[in-house]
């Protein structure tokens, strides 16, 4: 095993030159990078050549096997010394678990870390089963679930349990051979659908008690966070008349979420070219037009910054390039921007442009994709944001001064109300006598918010949303 998976040689660490062992790291044949570490137990050095890019041990992967993850080279070494099924490949992931977790998950800054999956797409999609044994400390219990929610619940995904022991190295020192092959028979599955009994949440039971409700975090308009908060796993439907910027404003929240809190998002933008929405995007970002106009527009290093800055955190499904047009298209391609880039956010606009199933009544089918938007949501561990149009109003209601409409009055089906965990609503008044208004008028958990809402100002030539500032002028408030 040493023979065929390290190389044994003497390395230089700052000026040090010991006796080492070095882990290659392959790519289509050829070693790629090489992780470093002293042999001597006197002093431990570590360091590599290049950057290790994929699974140590890809190379090895026989279409159709059993992958077996771990989180360290000693750990896949410790596995490969023992006589496992032909039908098994065991790989460690290259850059161990992640070192700064945020409320039992990974931090966004870590994302970039998870390259490796996308990378291993192929054989990933190949394997029959994928199990999964890592550090039972919190950061690799923190990276299994991570693992979990990238690859999603369509792969047969299996856990080891090492029976207390910290990681498969210290397992095989202590107990041997045997004992590891018998925890690999004992592997478990994750649960699919079915009953389960109390055992099953009771850790997630015994953390509401201890920590309450899950937390969201603002969508970064202080009038509007006072009403809700965005948590992954939910679904929030927007509406609003034409031209109301009910798209603007939930691009405006998609930027906040990404410089306050490093989101990523996939766009399903049907009505934006990603060409112009990637502008849209940047003069949001710098504050400044991206064209030309009666203000100064943003300058070429402006530009790429805003570029790069949505690179890192803006994903686009583009429908001048057939992208997908039904929800299981859309889902399917949003799982991917998960597993490629760890998205947590969502946005599908509008509705009225996906293809829906024919042998279905309209009510129907708006309720089965809201179901499976949901279903998706809580497994992707993502939020949606579901744009739809309002249906055309009854005269009696357009006579009314103010209309606001809601869930009730989208077309084709009250499960927009019903389904949905958040509703907003941006509203826009008749020759903007008034600033525009953000209302919610729905929210599921009273810990996620509440109903109300609130004025915003809307700059036109940058496309920003932003709070309504009021000012008082002997005792009264004034709009600025």
């Amino acid at each position: 095993v040493i023979k065929q998976y390290t190389i044994q040689d003497t390395y230089r660490f700052n000026g040090n030159v010991v006796p080492s062992v070095g882990f290659p790291y392959r790519h289509d044949g050829e070693v790629a990078a090489i992780k470093w570490r002293s042999a001597s137990d006197e002093k431990k050095y570590y360091s590599q050549q290049n950057v290790c890019e994929d699974f140590f041990g890809l190379d090895q992967f026989i279409p159709g096997n059993d992958i077996l993850l771990v989180e360290g080279e000693m750990d896949a070494l410790s596995w490969l010394s023992c006589k496992l099924p032909k039908d098994l490949t065991v790989m460690s992931i290259p850059n161990g678990a992640p070192a700064k977790v945020r409320d039992e998950k990974v931090s966004p800054k870590e994302d970039k870390k998870f390259r490796y999956l996308w990378r291993a797409k192929e054989q990933l999609d190949s394997a029959k089963r994928i199990l999964l044994c890592f550090d039972a400390d919190k950061p690799g219990l923190v990276l299994k679930d991570e693992i979990i929610r990238r690859l999603g619940n369509g792969k047969d995904i299996w856990t080891v349990d090492l029976g207390g022991f910290k990681d498969t190295s210290e397992a095989f020192t202590e107990k041997g051979e045997a004992y590891l092959i018998d925890k690999l028979e004992c592997a478990a599955p994750l649960p699919t659908v079915g009953l389960y009994g109390v055992e099953e949440f009771q850790s997630e039971f015994t953390k509401l008690y201890e920590d309450g409700q899950i937390k969201g975090v603002a969508p970064g308009i202080p009038s509007l966070d006072k009403l809700i908060q965005i948590v992954p796993g939910m679904v929030t439907v927007v509406t609003g008349f034409p031209s109301s910027g009910k798209s603007d404003l939930i691009d405006q929240i998609c930027l906040n979420l990404a410089r306050n809190h490093g989101w990523k998002t996939v766009y399903s933008s049907f009505e934006k070219p990603p060409s112009l929405h990637l502008a849209q995007l940047s003069q949001k970002l710098v504050d400044m037009p991206f064209f030309e106009g009666p203000s100064t527009r943003m300058t070429r290093e402006q530009r790429d910054w805003a570029c790069e800055f949505c690179q890192e955190h803006f994903l686009f499904m583009d429908h001048t390039r057939q992208g997908p047009t039904t929800i299981d298209g859309i889902l399917e391609v949003a799982s991917k921007a998960v597993m490629r880039m760890g998205c947590r956010v969502l946005v599908i606009d509008p509705y009225n442009h996906l293809e829906m199933p024919t042998h279905d009544k309209e009510t129907d089918a708006i309720s089965k994709m809201l179901t499976s938007v949901q279903q998706w949501c809580r497994m992707a561990d993502a939020h949606c944001f579901f744009i739809a149009h309002p249906t055309k109003l009854a005269p009696d209601r357009r006579s009314q001064k103010k209309v606001l409409v809601t869930g009730h009055d989208i077309a084709g089906s009250a499960a927009w109300f019903a389904k949905a965990d958040i509703g907003l609503t941006a509203w826009r008044h008749p020759q903007d006598s008034e600033p525009p208004e953000a209302h919610v008028w729905k929210v599921r958990w009273s810990w996620l918010g509440r109903q109300g809402f609130c004025q915003l100002d809307f700059d036109r030539s940058t496309g920003r949303w932003s709070d309504h500032v009021r000012e008082i002028v002997d005792g009264a408030y004034w709009d600025l």
